[in-house]
């Protein structure tokens, strides 16, 4: 893609010390306001809850327990994360503006109607590409996320099996809200610096309409207090011997449970231990919502 070879290309000659400065100064004093914002925005107390566009793709369940006011388990290595995550998107429109590739517009707020409700959002960036314009939305990514999720063996089909944040759905209301297509994602490895450019298929429009629709229907539960459960089952551990597949008698957390801040309220009883089934010196700790063998 043309775009990552000019990004690269910018990159390069800065590092080569090639890039004049002075061209730079105007997109400087403007990072340095959006990394105010970013720390404004993780740093100090949220305001009431309300239905949003970047929340929409999460699970309904979520969502149901942020509306109620549930205390929300966030540990200050999440807040480190957001954190990042703003800065990166920062930098990212940074360098975008530096190499010269066409910005229609960026952090645009926008608004869709969905089930009769006024749901608003920020998208990231609008770019113009060989003249088509397309709704974008940044991302960091760790490297295993950047590498198998994202770029290399992952990309939109990949994402679209296993999306707990709910990033296809993100995009696809942002894009629907500006009657653009969906661009796709402008990825950043937070370890190595890597950049990618992520893109939606072209043909998307059954997508789309897939996508909204089951946003209207979680709009339409969230105004109307649908009655609250859990929509997930703990997963048995196992390991395999010669081929076959041994339970440990411990059950595993869902995986997208994992990253809900509220699942001390679903899973009371949840230990984060050291994974059994690890044969690594220094076992990773994994979610464990019964835990009764601790070494096999």
């Amino acid at each position: 893609m043309l775009t990552l070879v000019e990004v690269q290309d910018f990159l390069q000659k800065a590092g080569r010390g090639e890039v004049d400065s002075s061209r730079l100064e105007p997109l400087i004093e403007k990072f340095g306001e959006e990394c105010k914002d970013a720390l404004r925005k993780q740093l100090t107390k949220r305001g009431d809850y309300r239905i949003r566009m970047s929340g929409l793709g999460r699970p309904l369940c979520q969502q149901q327990l942020e509306k109620q006011g549930m205390k929300q388990d966030v540990a200050y290595n999440d807040i480190m994360r957001f954190l990042m995550g703003d800065l990166v998107e920062a930098v990212a429109i940074f360098v975008l503006k530096a190499t010269g590739v066409k910005i229609v517009d960026e952090q645009r707020q926008c608004t869709i109607d969905l089930a009769g409700q006024e749901v608003k959002g920020t998208l990231d960036v609008i770019l113009d590409i060989d003249g088509e314009e397309k709704v974008w939305d940044i991302k960091s990514a760790s490297p295993w996320s950047f590498s198998n999720k994202f770029s290399g063996r992952g990309g939109y089909d990949v994402i679209k099996e296993d999306d707990p944040f709910g990033y296809i759905m993100q995009g696809h209301l942002y894009a629907k809200a500006e009657d653009r297509p969906f661009g796709g994602w402008i990825v950043i490895d937070k370890s190595s610096g890597e950049w990618d450019f992520v893109q939606a298929p072209e043909d998307q429009d059954e997508d789309s309409k897939t996508y909204i629709a089951e946003a209207e229907s979680r709009v339409k539960s969230i105004v109307n207090d649908t009655p609250f459960k859990v929509p997930f089952q703990s997963v048995p551990e196992t390991y395999t011997v010669k081929g076959n597949k041994i339970e440990t008698g411990n059950r595993l957390m869902p995986k997208t449970c994992t990253f809900c801040s509220f699942k001390e309220n679903c899973w009371k009883s949840a230990e984060y231990a050291p994974k059994v089934t690890s044969k690594a010196k220094f076992k990773p700790n994994a979610w464990y919502t019964k835990l009764v063998t601790k070494e096999l």
